[in-house]
C-alpha cells in the first residue's frame, strides 16, 4: 500500500513538473488568435519567420498546405529570379511628307524561385474556428547563409545564359557600327 501511494505521489508530482516546463508562451489577442497570426510574423535576429495558411476538406491536408505556403515564402524570401525582356523595334523610312515612323515596345517579366530549403521548421500552428490552419515556420538565417555559399560554389554557367550573352554581344557590336 505505501509502495502504490508513493508512486501515485512521484507520479503526480512529475505530472506537475511536466506541466511547468519552459514551452515559450504564446501572446494571444483579444479574439484568441496566437499574435504571430495576427501579425502574420515574428521578429527575430538570426531567424526568418514566415506564416503559412491552408484550409481543405480536413486538419491534415490543411496543415500540409499550409507548411507548403510557408515554405514558398521562405523561398522567395531567400531568391527570387526576376526575368525581364525588354524589346524596343524604331523604323523610320520615306522621303519628305511620305516618311513613316514606326516604334513598338514589349516588356515581359517573370518571378520564380527555385531554393533547396533545408531546416526550415515549424515552430506553432494555430486552427481558426472556421478549420483553416496557420503555421508559423522558422529558417534560420546562419543556414540561409551556409546554403548560399554551396549554391555558389557549385554554380556552373549553362549554355543557354551563354549563348543569350553572345546574342546580346553581337547585337551591341551592330549597334555600335551603325553609329560611325
Amino acid at each position: 500500500m505505501k509502495k502504490t501511494i508513493k508512486l501515485l505521489f512521484v507520479a503526480g508530482l512529475v505530472a506537475i513538473l511536466a506541466s511547468c516546463g519552459s514551452s515559450p508562451a504564446t501572446t494571444t489577442s483579444n479574439d484568441g488568435r496566437p499574435d504571430w497570426v495576427a501579425k502574420m510574423g515574428k521578429k527575430a535576429a538570426d531567424v526568418h519567420y514566415e506564416v503559412g495558411y491552408g484550409k481543405m476538406s480536413n486538419y491534415a491536408t490543411s496543415q500540409k498546405r499550409a507548411e507548403a505556403d510557408a515554405r514558398n515564402k521562405i523561398a522567395l524570401w531567400l531568391q527570387a529570379d526576376v526575368k525581364t525582356v525588354l524589346s524596343t523595334y524604331t523604323q523610320d523610312s520615306g522621303i519628305g511628307e511620305s516618311r513613316e515612323l514606326i516604334e513598338f515596345m514589349e516588356e515581359v517579366s517573370k518571378q520564380t524561385a527555385e531554393v533547396s530549403l533545408s531546416g526550415a521548421e515549424i515552430e506553432d500552428s494555430w486552427q481558426d474556428p472556421d478549420g483553416g490552419v496557420y503555421v508559423l515556420m522558422m529558417y534560420d538565417i546562419n543556414q540561409a547563409a551556409a546554403n548560399l555559399d554551396n549554391q555558389l560554389k557549385s554554380y556552373t554557367r549553362n549554355e543557354s545564359a551563354a549563348f543569350a550573352e553572345f546574342k546580346a554581344q553581337e547585337a551591341f557590336k551592330r549597334l555600335e557600327a551603325s553609329k560611325e
